[in-house]
């Protein structure tokens, strides 16, 4: 038997990584993680350390490359203000179900509950946040619990690991062994809950399928369009998961979200059958939890979901299936159930609403947004890869800008403000003959601008289009709605943005005409590197259904009722 060599808690870590098929990490280098730091150095052909210029930036980028390619999104940070700063990116990790590890250098083992420089309990801070928090001591327990850390994060529901790797204990020596590659633990139905779904679906007049972000891939992707399509089932996305359908496909009538269109409003309170696949029925795709009957809904639900946990979490289905999207897929690939002749929904009319609904209207000010996006839409290729954040620009986004192809949408369910910019810059690091366009509010933007120079560092190319209407949008809005004319703390004063972007070196071009932005947009795809285009646009643009002026007035009519 030949001996087991003996290798540092830094090498171990980073021998895991690439035997994972891990070849790129994200970090911002912190004194903590130099045992890592210098193992990298040693497998730098084999994995990629990019240096970002702030923890939060960095664990984005993580979050958007494990939504990206299904494997985990690695980040190495520092403790104490390193941790705090990535610990967004954990969130948004988790919400978004996308697996991913975070490694937090940790102050020595000797040093520990002494409120050493920096320190912070790692796994106590990461509890709420994570799928799992734990600190490892002792290198010779590396290659047991990396391998349940990439077991967690990959399995059921993926989600978010922490990991505290002290100084010393990556110096510290320790027996390698080999060990295999992880494979996820991935559910899967039964026969009797097949037979038991078609007999549900054969009975219903109205039935609707609603997609989520839960362990998709294409080849689920198309199965479950083909599924639809033979049964006649009407299907909307969850809020911010587009991708998991061709959106120009017959059966797909729009998305769940802020601004829900009616039609399908009206079909989801008049179905009998709401077939709920990889979603987690939250306060967003639920109205506020308001729209269903607790706990059993009026419509009779079938949950598919990879983790036990969220079925019947909250509201009580007919037929509970813990199962990935995968398997579920090719379990119902090859079936065909009968259809009852007594549908009640038209797909094709519903279909034509969503058709007319993602017709831009009319647009205050001298940029409109809808005509941009809908004239980008028919622009972009297939394979594009877009981002947002958080604001109401993303409404616009949201509603004008179709997915045609599983993995184009880089959206986060949280919300989260700042995402937008590094998730393109990654997408752009690890695809780049795609473009990727990332969408920011002029508030969201500033959040994670400098990640800019991470682009110019590794030769990405993102187009990140500004939407500039000189204000916190969502929070003016939600103001306007509850205390009209009575804003406060939501003015912004920018920087020149075409000068800020020069300053990066990046190409940089200012809209203040619709009629400008294709032109500029053309430039920034034939140009190298990243490229800003800003839209200079009016702060009555609040809203794709209503202006900034409306609502308020609307409010104010409102409150004297």
């Amino acid at each position: 038997m030949a001996d087991i060599a003996q290798k540092t808690g830094g090498q171990i870590i980073v021998d895991h990584l690439v035997n994972n098929g891990i070849d790129r990490v994200f970090s911002v280098p912190g004194e903590s993680f130099l045992g890592v730091m210098d193992a990298l150095y040693d497998r730098a052909n084999e994995i990629q350390f990019i240096n970002c210029r702030q923890e939060g930036g960095a664990a984005f980028m993580a979050a958007a490359f494990g939504k990206l390619t299904g494997k985990p999104g690695v980040c190495f940070v520092t403790r104490g203000p390193g941790a705090t700063n990535a610990s967004i990116g954990v969130h948004v990790a988790k919400q978004d179900s996308v697996p991913m590890i975070l490694f937090v250098g940790q102050v020595s083992v000797s040093s520990t509950h002494r409120e050493a420089f920096q320190e912070v309990d790692i796994p106590a801070m990461f509890k709420p946040l994570a799928k799992w928090a734990v600190q490892i001591d002792d290198a010779e327990r590396l290659p047991e619990l990396l391998n349940r850390a990439i077991k967690v994060a990959t399995s059921g529901r993926p989600g978010p690991v922490v990991i505290g790797i002290p100084e010393d204990m990556q110096m510290q020596l320790a027996n390698a062994p080999e060990v295999a590659p992880n494979v996820p633990i991935i559910s899967g139905p039964s026969s009797t809950q097949i037979e038991q779904l078609g007999n549900l679906i054969s009975g219903a007049q109205q039935p609707v399928m609603m997609l989520g972000a839960s362990t998709w891939n294409s080849e689920a992707c198309d199965q479950i369009s083909e599924f639809a399509k033979r049964h006649d089932i009407p299907v909307v996305a969850g809020f911010r998961c587009q991708d998991k359908i061709n959106n120009d496909h017959p059966n797909y009538i729009g998305s769940i979200g802020p601004g829900t269109p009616p039609h399908i409003t009206n079909l989801i309170n008049g179905s009998d059958l709401f077939m709920v696949l990889g979603v987690e029925l939250s306060e967003i795709v639920t109205q506020g939890f308001s729209q269903f009957t607790l706990p059993r809904m009026k419509q009779t639900l079938v949950h598919v979901h990879p983790e036990e946990e969220e079925l019947g979490r909250i509201y009580q289905p007919e037929l509970a299936i813990q199962s990935s999207m995968t398997e579920f897929a090719t379990s119902v690939a090859d079936k065909t159930f009968k259809v009852n002749t007594k549908k009640t929904a038209n797909t094709q009319e519903l279909r034509e609403q969503f058709e007319k609904f993602v017709v831009p209207s009319t647009c205050p000010g001298d940029v409109h947004i809808g005509e941009i996006l809908a004239w980008l839409d028919t622009r972009l290729p297939n394979d594009a890869i877009v981002s947002c954040g958080a604001g109401n620009y993303t409404h616009w986004i949201l509603r004008f800008i179709q997915h045609r192809r599983f993995g184009t949408q880089l959206a986060p369910l949280g919300a989260v403000m700042g995402y937008s910019v590094p998730a393109a810059i990654a997408a752009s690091i690890q695809f780049p003959d795609r473009i990727s366009v990332a969408f920011a509010g002029d508030g969201c933007f500033l959040m994670n601008a400098q990640e800019i120079a991470t682009a110019k560092m590794y030769g990405a190319s993102p187009i990140i289009i500004i939407i500039n209407n000189g204000i916190y949008g969502a929070i003016r809005m939600h103001q306007e709605r509850v205390f009209p004319t009575r804003s406060i703390g939501t003015d912004l004063v920018n920087p020149d943005f075409v000068a800020y972007a020069n300053a990066f070196g990046a190409n940089a071009y200012r809209i203040t005409k619709t009629e400008d932005f294709e032109k500029a947009f053309e430039a920034a795809v034939t140009n190298q590197g990243p490229s800003i285009i800003e839209l200079v646009v009016s702060e009555e643009a609040i809203s794709p259904a209503f202006t900034l002026t409306e609502l308020t007035e609307k409010s104010l009519k409102n409150q004297k009722v």
